[in-house]
């Protein structure tokens, strides 16, 4: 009766260790601590115009520290012209405003606190100097571009030491910052930050997710 009562007592205990288990190796969602996520560009060409607006959600005031902080919708602007007016004035859905010439990059910018655009193509209307014109701008992504979350789980796939050296009890030590960018092709920027601010980067193909390139950068 006692050797039952003890092989009882042991069975019980190993039962006891293996349900704990999955609490304690439960696999980290780290698009949960996704710090910048651009998940959307939309894109206007001529000979005389260009016009790109980034869609993205991202912590304010954004800081490269390995913290991921309160994040906030923003909407992008950046206008390019042949030839540049005193005024600019820029209306995207209904949102807007005038524009800041930048010297260094000469182009035009304008960031709005707004949601991304869930759609193809957005109208774009420009008025430079009471001269008004209306343009089209098309989303680079298709139905064949992955998500940004899709985009880290590719990185975490490949670069799994450095995740799992970032992964302690539960949690992930660290932030990571996603963009979506694009160059005759969708690609996804994947940064990962540590708390030293450190920060190693990933360039991926945006629809098959294979590693191009990685780099560290210190912050």
């Amino acid at each position: 009766m006692k050797k039952t009562t003890f092989f009882v007592g042991i069975i019980l205990s190993v039962l006891c260790a293996l349900c704990a288990l999955p609490a304690c190796s439960k696999q980290v969602n780290y698009s949960d601590y996704i710090s910048e996520s651009r998940s959307d560009v939309f894109l206007y060409r001529d000979d005389a115009t260009e016009i790109k607006i980034q869609c993205s959600k991202k912590e304010q005031p954004f800081c490269a520290d390995g913290y991921k902080g309160e994040m906030c919708d923003l909407v992008e602007i950046y206008v390019t012209l042949a030839k540049n007016p005193q005024v600019l004035e820029v209306q995207v859905e209904n949102l807007g405003g005038e524009m800041n010439y930048q010297a260094v990059t000469r182009q035009y910018y304008l960031s709005l606190s707004a949601a991304a655009f869930n759609k193809s193509g957005v109208e774009v209307t420009l008025t430079a100097d009471e001269k008004t014109e209306t343009y089209t701008a098309l989303s680079v992504k298709d139905d064949n571009v992955m998500s940004c979350e899709k985009a880290v789980e590719c990185v975490a796939e490949y670069a799994s030491e450095l995740f799992e050296g970032l992964t302690s009890n539960g949690l992930f030590d660290g932030e990571i910052f996603v963009r979506l960018l694009y160059d005759e092709g969708c690609y996804y920027y994947v940064g990962v930050c540590n708390k030293e601010k450190l920060v190693t980067a990933f360039l991926i193909d945006g629809e098959r997710g294979k590693v191009i390139a990685k780099k560290e950068i210190q912050g």
